[in-house]
């Protein structure tokens, strides 16, 4: 008797929550390779809901990050606009600008934040393309690491290695280049390098935590434990520390500068200022002369 074909999986076969516990689990336990000369590190794999008439605000982040539509849809707004459907694969390379939003349905996504060294680039506006398959990859994926049977954590990396490829495949690969090793960081340092890197952007916490992948509460919890303050006290921190280096570098106008690190009203920056470095702004610049 011939043993009948396994029932394919369908990705809407999990909850989200159910989904966000195997991929904490496949961050974990994936580990570094060297894929066509590059040092590949993944920091993490999470999914990411969009609730209907949503909008992600243009952003940027210093490592890679790629996505797959998993359900719904979404129209991607950078650039030329594009509809995003089930199956849609993006890559944004460090430090490139995106935003989406989403209109009558929610949209989940799968993320994927990793380093890749030597750094090459996707195009600047490109067509992202719907690649059907890698939901069923996903899916295999998760049912895999569900399973748990032994040699997961081999096979986990070598699909997120397959999936990764195939999406940085819409970049413009070198004929050779080296690697350099990457080290895993932390919540704190995730966190941090989030902030640098859209410190002038008027970040609340609900887009820390959206970018980040995990609620809020867990947010303000973990990053409190680990670095012995609040998100936003460090944050702010963070723009009066660059508010004092730009007003001793330029002649700008003091509203400039509080534009320049996320504090458009400038009465408050002048308050944040003077709380923590106990003279005004202007005194600041003056005694630095």
């Amino acid at each position: 008797m011939i043993n009948p074909l396994p029932v394919l999986p369908s990705i809407t076969d999990w909850k989200l929550a159910d989904m966000r516990a195997l991929c904490q689990r496949i961050t974990g336990a994936v580990t570094p390779v060297t894929l066509a000369g590059h040092r590949l590190v993944v920091h993490d794999v999470h999914p990411h809901q969009l609730a209907s008439g949503y909008t992600v605000r243009d952003h940027i982040h210093s490592f890679y990050e790629a996505h797959i539509v998993l359900d719904g849809a979404a129209m991607y707004t950078t650039g030329t606009p594009q509809p995003l459907i089930p199956g849609s694969a993006l890559l944004h390379g460090p430090h490139s600008p995106h935003t989406w939003q989403t209109e009558n349905e929610t949209c989940l996504r799968l993320l994927f934040w990793f380093t890749l060294e030597p750094v090459v680039l996707p195009p600047a506006d490109i067509k992202w393309p719907v690649w059907p398959d890698l939901l069923w990859e996903t899916a295999l994926l998760l049912r895999d690491v569900e399973a748990a049977d032994p040699g997961w954590q081999q096979r986990a990396t070598a699909r997120i290695v397959l999936v990764l490829s195939r999406l940085l495949s819409l970049a413009n690969w070198p004929d050779e280049g080296g690697f350099a090793e990457e080290t895993e960081p932390t919540l704190v340092e995730m966190v941090e390098q989030f902030f640098h890197d859209n410190l002038t952007a008027p970040l609340g916490l609900e887009d820390i935590a959206d970018h980040m992948g995990i609620s809020i509460r867990s947010l303000c919890r973990q990053f409190q434990q680990l670095a012995g303050t609040t998100v936003m006290e460090r944050l702010l921190t963070l723009r009066m520390e660059r508010a004092a280096v730009l007003l001793t570098g330029n002649s700008e106008k003091l509203s400039v500068i509080a534009e320049q690190v996320g504090i458009p009203e400038q009465s408050y920056f002048c308050r944040c200022f003077r709380r923590y470095y106990h003279v005004s702004p202007k005194e600041y610049r003056k005694q630095m002369g």
